[in-house]
Formats: C-alpha cells, sequence, structure tokens
C-alpha cells in the first residue's frame, strides 16, 4: 500500500469500502524505545494506564512527538513512519485496521461521510495522524470491539463491523468537538464531565467522579464548567434531573413517589423541594397538568 498524506486511505474517501479489523493487542511496555517503523494499516493506540510519547514523521520528513496519558489516544495513517518511547510503565490497546469490500452490515465510509459531517470530517482529516482525549466513549467502544473478535475469531463478523464503525464515530465526535471554536480543550473538558452527568444523573454522584471522567482537578474543573456553561456543575446537574422528572412526569406512569429514585435525589421531601422550585409547582401539580394538556388536545382532535 503506497503512502499517503491524509488520516485515512483516499480509496476510503471515494470508493466503496469499509474497515476491517486484521490486528488488536493489549501490552504493557516498560522503560521502551521502539525502532521507527510503518504498518500498512491504520493503527489506534489508546494508553489505558501510564503515560508514553509517540513520534510522528510527517511527509515532508519532519518528526513531532506528543505525549499520552491515561485516556489518550492517536490514531495513525497506514504507512507513517512513527515510534514508541516509555519511561517507566504504559498500558495500551491497539487495534490495527485496513480496507475491505463494502460488503457486509456496515455501509462504506464514503457513503457514512456523506451522511455524517463530523464523520466527514475525520475521514477528509490531513493527518497523518490525530492525538486526543476520551471520555470513555472510545474505550468502552473499543472493548466491546475486541470481546466480539475475541469471542467470534477472524474479522468478527455482523456485529464486529457495527462495532468498529461506532469506534469511528465515537473519534470523529471527539475529533469535531476539539475544533470547535474558542477554546478547542476546555469545551472538551465541559463536555466530558457534561457527558458523564447525563449518563450518571440516576444515582448520587460527586464531583471527584465527575472531575475524574474530565481527568481534571475538582477545583480547576469547577471553575472552568461556571465559565464555559455560566452555572456551578452542582447547578447543572440538578437542573438536568428536573428535567428528567418532567419527562417522566408526563411521559410515563412511574409512582410520582418512585421518580426521585430515577433522578438520583434519595430524599423525596428534598425531591419535591428541588422540583417546586425548577417548575414552579410541585410534581402532582405537573403531572396533573400534563394529563389536562393532553386531553385538551385530544378534545380538540
Amino acid at each position: 500500500m503506497a503512502e499517503h498524506r491524509g488520516l485515512f486511505h483516499e480509496a476510503w474517501k471515494s470508493g466503496e469500502y469499509r474497515p476491517r479489523v486484521h490486528a488488536y493487542y493489549f501490552k504493557e511496555w516498560s522503560d521502551y524505545r521502539m525502532d521507527l517503523h510503518t504498518h500498512d494499516s491504520t493503527e489506534i493506540m489508546y494508553v489505558m494506564s501510564g503515560a508514553c510519547r509517540v513520534a510522528v514523521v510527517a511527509g515532508n520528513g519532519s518528526e513531532s512527538v506528543g505525549e499520552l496519558r491515561k485516556g489518550d489516544f492517536i490514531v495513525l495513517n497506514a504507512n507513517v513512519p512513527h515510534r514508541l518511547q516509555v519511561d517507566g510503565a504504559c498500558r495500551m490497546l491497539n487495534v490495527e485496521f485496513d480496507l475491505a469490500s463494502a460488503a457486509g452490515v456496515v455501509p462504506s465510509l464514503r457513503r457514512l461521510a456523506a451522511e455524517d459531517a463530523s464523520f466527514g470530517a475525520l475521514l477528509r482529516s490531513p493527518g497523518p495522524s490525530v492525538t486526543l482525549s476520551d471520555p470513555d466513549e472510545v474505550l468502552h467502544a473499543l472493548k466491546s470491539l475486541v470481546l466480539e473478535l475475541d469471542l467470534q475469531g477472524g474479522d468478527g463478523g455482523a456485529l464486529a463491523q457495527l462495532l468498529l464503525a461506532q469506534v469511528l464515530f465515537r473519534i470523529a465526535r471527539l475529533l469535531a468537538d476539539s475544533r470547535a471554536a474558542g477554546l478547542p480543550q476546555a469545551d472538551l473538558y465541559v463536555k466530558q464531565a457534561i457527558a458523564f452527568m447525563q449518563e450518571n444523573y440516576d444515582r448520587d454522584i460527586r464531583l471527584k467522579e465527575i472531575a475524574g471522567a474530565a481527568n481534571l482537578h475538582p477545583s480547576y474543573l469547577q471553575r472552568l464548567f461556571k465559565s464555559q456553561v455560566g452555572q456551578p456543575i452542582t447547578a447543572y446537574l440538578t437542573a438536568h434531573r428536573m428535567e428528567r422528572a418532567k419527562m417522566l412526569l408526563s411521559q410515563t406512569d412511574i409512582p410520582i413517589a418512585d421518580i426521585c429514585d430515577y433522578v438520583g435525589v434519595a430524599s423525596r421531601s428534598y425531591f419535591h423541594a428541588l422540583f417546586k422550585k425548577h417548575a414552579g409547582m410541585t410534581p402532582v401539580e405537573y403531572r396533573t397538568s400534563q394529563d389536562r394538556h393532553k386531553w385538551d388536545i385530544a378534545k380538540k382532535l
């Protein structure tokens, strides 16, 4: 496969191809220096613990060295010279994939790029590499992919195709976030914190956990979140919980006494106080008003 300049093979942008995993492995490196080398495949190197440096040689011969810590990963195009440098210890998950016929359950990458702007931007990324920080979304998808490949053998079949597409979509969204206007890294940290809260609002979560999802110190995340969003983290989380409570009250028959358990508020009395402050009425009044609203609409129809 000839050398190419972008992050992905040129054929992916114009032909009918899908990605196919042909190698994957976990490896813990200790005080290691890798020789400069290339692969005939695109590679994802994900740091699960520790830290490392990855040196990448661009098409003009210039070398750049990036440091990766836990939760960081790099995507390298095929035939791009690179080497790994580890001082101490670094545990990584590597996945290598190349081109295959588009026949299968997943449309070609070209067609996916036409349907999704962020995926298209990823496919057109000038490369030869991109480094991103992950709020565990990519890692979760990678682990699911590797498990399916282990279970099924070979290229994993239909589900592995879908999971690999999910990995690439997750990377595309992260890349789009990192390129957003304003303060890209700050925006990314805030988005990671928000994503964690949206996925875990149904349980008692602490600021330390939220900050851990963004790999930041709690006090620093507090300041960053307030400056970016305009309200404290606790206020955002409470507002999100109350909006979920509104949905449950209006769209389901879950008993009002149980709604607090669905939105991560341990005390029923505290939930009622929070909801009334947020919605201007009690949960009972809100459900009644929604039922009346739906009845009025039905009557008009």
